[in-house]
């Protein structure tokens, strides 16, 4: 969502959050209990009853059995209530019912809070199995397992043909809430019934694997029965991270264009169905997909997420970074949300088509907040637990999304990595893209990482590295200057996009970056060039060049045809047209991992919307009339995605290779010149020197020798030997001997 350069702004923000923090009071009934550390019990206490005193306070249990308990402090912290602090409630047990009682024997339930923040709290409940949710067990029985701990009761509500059952659930080791029904349950849907707090909730499963339409209700799902191959054996090879070039699209996006002539717009259907063309005869779709040479495809949110109604999806547009059921396939992607086998058999068959065609697929995930803190399953089933929050109860908001989930503690941690586990499991994923990962913490993120290679040793993990103001020490925070924390996790350089392309932010979108324009970029060109890797530069923040994902172009923002429109207005159309090209093929000469936006190869536009999360199919959906009209910028990106993969130089996998291998030169009239020297064991060439002319004037250069002229504006030449180069404005050459 966000971006580094907006830092200032989280700055204020966060200033302006941590010296109000302590002003930010729990909303309070007439009387309420807290729980808030062990043997500490928070009371506040209205001043409309008494004027909000009370001289002793008992703790009654379940048994009505009264204790005496000890006013450490109080405090007249308003015009609306008083506080007040209780010790001498050591032996509380969790699971079973308390009330706290004031001198005028007005009682209220003891509500589990802030301790469960405590390291003492996670240590006595973390559950380390792997059994959590709805599992059916041989065909014959059906487990329900539900981490509650500070639950007093648990029922599952569960249809089984047509007949509603409520079963009570048994408290077990952790927290765990169990029980066995007879029958095999494969499609049933249920919710659990949870009493907190004094009063019960209706949740559907954190854990669910599959749902009714809208998250109704979550439903029992037996994966061997929706099973789909995955066809992992058919994906080619891959060595290295910076061999990956990665296609970002959305499974609506890519399919809703009428002119996509697709039978089923916007669904995972649609998004593998082949043989379509557009009015014009050319490919549409997968079929074009396939052709391009990406060798990664990150699929926006596929997740259950909130803003779009799966009974009527044409009314509402979301990109889906509002998440509500982590382990279950949206539905609105679906053929019949309300089948719940659909929607998982037809994204496992989205991944295997893209195996087929030797393509990796990597998910889009938001586990940084929910869409909605309060109705989620989460704070439903343990309030207090799973959202970051200040000593004093405040909620975290780095997100600016209302919520933080918090991912240090151990259960919200657990619970991450075994939903990433199971993408990867059941549905074959190759890859993880995090939103905001700044806000996740490092240990979380390496963990991540080190489950699902295990699972597959090709996996990708790359974020958001983000600095994002959520309450976590920022040595903790799975952002871009804790790379050094994080071997193995790529972050998006947003220092490439700034000075390749321009900074993105709404009020500086007149600012043009190197490849528009703007000569006093030239250093920073040189460090985009080789993912701000050497640590001689001003700008050093990797110390691989597979941590930097290259991109000048995402979902977010504006798209670079909409940008370069706005800060080049004195440019003819045929002048925008090269700067596109050219950082197409910057991008893809990047020592790091390329990152191309769907449509981005076809100066794709949103009209210029510069957040297009909730516009219209009209804003974002992929217009494959445009594509035709920008063949050539088709061609162009094709040709630069097989002039990668032909030259190992542009795929280095060490820093120390760069160092070895890499020079630059600036030339007359700002001309830059990129250099590999002494690279013939990496194939044909030994010396590799690429151009770029970020002027309006035509270069011409005499090389020191004879060269093969490999690729220029035109895209890939053949080996044309050359020693006189004309080079011409906004536009790349490469050469080679």
């Amino acid at each position: 969502f966000f971006n580094q350069s907006s830092s200032h702004w989280y700055k204020l923000c966060y200033d302006i959050l941590g010296k109000k923090e302590g002003l930010i009071m729990r909303k309070v009934e007439r009387f309420e209990a807290h729980l808030d550390d062990y043997n500490l019990i928070t009371i506040y206490l209205s001043k409309r009853f008494y004027q909000g005193k009370s001289d002793v306070f008992y703790l009654r249990d379940s048994d009505s059995q009264m204790k005496k308990l000890t006013i450490k402090s109080f405090e007249n912290t308003s015009n609306d209530y008083s506080k007040y602090i209780l010790t001498g409630c050591e032996n509380i047990e969790f699971g079973q019912s308390y009330e706290i009682v004031e001198e005028h024997s007005l009682p209220t339930p003891l509500q589990i809070g802030l301790i469960v923040k405590s390291l003492r709290f996670d240590q006595e409940f973390y559950y380390d199995g792997n059994d959590l949710g709805a599992n059916v067990i041989h065909d014959k029985s059906t487990q329900f397992a539900l981490w509650a701990p500070t639950a007093t009761e648990v029922k599952v509500d569960y249809i089984e043909n047509g007949v509603n059952k409520v079963v009570p659930m048994i408290r077990e080791e952790k927290g765990v809430y169990r029980v066995v029904v007879e029958g095999n349950l494969h499609l049933s849907s249920y919710v659990y019934l949870v009493k907190v707090n004094g009063r019960w909730v209706e949740s559907i499963d954190p854990y669910g694997r599959s749902s009714l339409a809208n998250a109704s209700r979550s439903v029992v799902m037996n994966h061997r029965l929706c099973s789909v191959p995955k066809y992992d054996e058919l994906l080619p090879e891959f060595k290295s991270k910076t061999d990956a070039v990665i296609m970002e699209c959305s499974v609506r996006d890519f399919t809703m264009d009428k002119e996509a002539n697709n039978p089923y717009p916007g669904t995972f259907k649609g998004f593998i169905q082949r043989g379509t063309r557009s009015s014009a005869h050319t490919l549409t779709g997968f079929d074009y997909l396939i052709q391009l040479g990406v060798t990664h495809v990150q699929l926006l949110p596929v997740y259950d997420f909130a803003t779009v109604d799966e009974n009527n999806v044409k009314m509402f547009y979301n990109w889906g970074y509002d998440p509500v059921q982590y382990n279950v396939p949206e539905g609105s992607y679906s053929s019949n949300p309300n089948d719940p086998c659909a929607r998982v058999k037809e994204l496992k068959e989205l991944v295997s088509e893209l195996h087929k065609e030797g393509i990796r697929v990597v998910m889009d995930v938001v586990y940084n907040h929910v869409y909605d803190m309060d109705t989620s399953s989460f704070e439903k089933i343990v309030p207090y637990y799973f959202f970051r929050r200040s000593t004093s109860g405040a909620v975290s908001n780095g997100s600016f999304c209302d919520n933080d989930f918090d991912s240090n503690r151990l259960m919200a941690r657990k619970y991450i990595v075994d939903s990433c586990s199971m993408w990867v499991k059941e549905y074959g994923f190759d890859g993880f893209r995090f939103d905001l990962m700044g806000i996740v913490d490092v240990d979380t993120m390496n963990l991540v990482e080190e489950t699902c290679r295990k699972i597959k040793p090709d996996i990708m993990i790359y974020g958001e590295g983000w600095n994002m103001p959520t309450i976590l020490d920022d040595s903790l925070k799975a952002m871009m200057f804790n790379q050094g924390k994080m071997p193995n996790i790529g972050h998006f350089n947003d220092f490439y996009r700034d000075h390749v392309k321009g900074k993105t932010n709404e009020n500086e979108v007149t600012l043009k970056g190197y490849c528009t324009g703007d000569i006093g970029y030239t250093e920073a060109m040189k460090m985009s060039l080789v993912g701000n890797t050497l640590n001689d530069t001003f700008v050093y923040l990797f110390d691989s060049p597979a941590k930097s994902i290259n991109y000048v172009e995402c979902h977010d923002n504006r798209t670079s045809w909409d940008k370069i429109k706005e800060c080049c207005k004195e440019d003819q159309r045929d002048v925008r047209i090269r700067k596109h090209k050219m950082m197409i093929g910057a991008l893809l000469v990047s020592q790091g991992v390329p990152f191309i936006h769907s449509g981005q190869e076809f100066a794709r536009t949103k009209n210029g919307v510069h957040n297009s999360y909730r516009s219209s199919d009209m804003i974002n959906q992929i217009d494959w009339l445009r594509k035709d009209r920008y063949m050539d910028v088709v061609q162009y990106t094709k040709d630069m995605i097989r002039l990668r993969k032909q030259l190992a130089p542009l795929r280095f996998e060490t820093t120390e290779e760069i160092k070895k291998h890499v020079y630059f030169d600036t030339l007359a009239n700002h001309v830059l010149l990129y250099g590999f020297k002494h690279v013939k064991k990496y194939g044909k060439y030994d010396h590799i020197q690429i151009f770029f002319n970020p002027t309006y004037s035509v270069i011409y250069h005499r090389l020191d020798d004879y060269y093969d002229l490999i690729a220029n504006e035109a895209g890939l030449i053949g080996e044309l030997s050359v020693q006189s180069l004309t080079i011409n404005p906004f536009t790349m050459v490469v050469v080679a001997k």
